[in-house]
């Protein structure tokens, strides 16, 4: 009896090893597809979290790159007003200067009979006026001449010719001028000293002082003055010189009478 129930016992643990065992050949696959799927799940939350920190970092490179393209929009619509502005200012600067063109052009028009007529007269002026630097005068008339009649010369030229002659024509009626010369007083040419008065007359004094004249546009010629001015004259050449302080001398002006 014993021994039968002994059997029975061996035979019961031994099916439960058995049982057990075959459950837990069972299981294994079970737990290695459990065990693989938790370390996929882990590995898409890995590659998740990388795509997301991409993403993330993707995005702010976006965010920053759109700021500055709105910062480099703002500044190019600025730049373009301010251009608009330019190019306004420049349609009419050249709307101004077509304006003065057309002006300068019709001035050039008017303006150069204008300096043709202006250098008559001024060499009208050089033959009624006192026989002073004839030469120099006569030279300067004619280069100007040349100038105005010159292809290669343009207006302005032109016209800083005309003013600068002017201007030095103009420089005689002021101040005084001494020169030395030889002129046909005293029946024959005789070294004397010649004082200029602006244009209001033209003087000399023989070197040994004994001797003046003048110069009489009336009859266009040298004559001698009397004894009386030979010391006005003197004192006149003297203050010329500086050699003593200005006075008054009283002398025949261009067009009277000694």
């Amino acid at each position: 009896m014993k021994t039968r129930n002994f059997l029975r016992l061996f035979l019961f643990l031994l099916l439960l090893q058995i049982t057990a065992a075959g459950m837990g050949r069972a299981a294994e696959p079970a737990r290695e597809r459990l065990e693989k799927e938790v370390s996929a799940t882990v590995d898409l939350d890995r590659q998740t979290s990388v795509l997301e920190q991409k993403w993330f970092r993707e995005k702010q490179l976006l965010a920053d790159e759109t700021h500055n393209l709105e910062l480099e929009a703002r500044l190019l619509e600025a730049r373009i007003r301010r251009l608009q502005g330019y190019r306004q200012q420049r349609r009419l600067e050249i709307e101004k200067l077509k304006s003065g063109l057309e002006e300068m052009t019709e001035i050039g028009i008017r303006l150069e009979p204008y300096m043709d007529e202006l250098v008559t007269r001024t060499r009208g002026l050089q033959n009624s006026d006192l026989p002073f630097a004839e030469a120099e005068r006569q030279r300067r008339l004619a280069e100007l001449t040349e100038t105005l009649s010159s292809y290669d010369s343009d207006l302005p030229e032109k016209l800083r010719r005309v003013m600068e002659v002017l201007k030095i024509e103009a420089g005689f009626g002021r101040g005084f001028e001494v020169s030395e010369e030889i002129l046909p007083v005293a029946g024959g040419e005789t070294t004397v000293r010649v004082l200029r008065l602006g244009r209001i007359g033209l003087y000399y004094l023989t070197l040994d002082g004994a001797r003046a004249g003048w110069f009489n546009r009336e009859h266009q010629a040298w004559e001698e003055l009397p004894g009386v001015y030979s010391e006005s004259v003197k004192e006149a050449l003297r203050m010329a010189l500086k050699q003593r302080a200005f006075d008054l001398v009283k002398l025949p002006v261009a067009g009277g009478r000694p």
